[in-house]
């Protein structure tokens, strides 16, 4: 199971290691590059939501800025899969605490 150990501005470290980017962290457990952007959009979204998670986890940077494009809500609506979202230091606990026992997929933003 992955975990997130902490985040700060620029940078969230899971598992250990620091990534000093926007990430995906899969229900596999495979951390991915995303590609920095202030909008999270409907190919994001469908990027994770291929490995069919219960939850998905949008971290919306420190000040929590970023944001769903409409094309993307509409798309996390229909999926009728959990979706929580939050500054990005805030969705730690509830990330690790959902992925002991659920499929868990996040989408996050590691500035503003």
């Amino acid at each position: 199971m992955v975990r997130i150990d902490s985040s700060e501005y620029g940078y969230i470290i899971i598992d250990g290691k620091k990534y000093p980017h926007d990430v995906y962290i899969l229900p596999s457990g495979k951390v991915e590059e995303r590609e920095h952007s202030h909008t999270f959009s409907k190919e994001q979204v469908e990027h994770v939501l291929k490995e069919k998670p219960d939850v998905v986890i949008i971290g919306k940077g420190t000040s929590g800025m970023a944001s769903l494009s409409d094309d993307a809500k509409e798309l996390l609506e229909k999926s009728k899969v959990e979706v929580i979202k939050d500054w990005t230091p805030k969705i730690r606990e509830r990330f690790n605490e959902s992925a002991k026992k659920k499929r868990v997929t996040a989408i996050i933003h590691t500035t503003c």
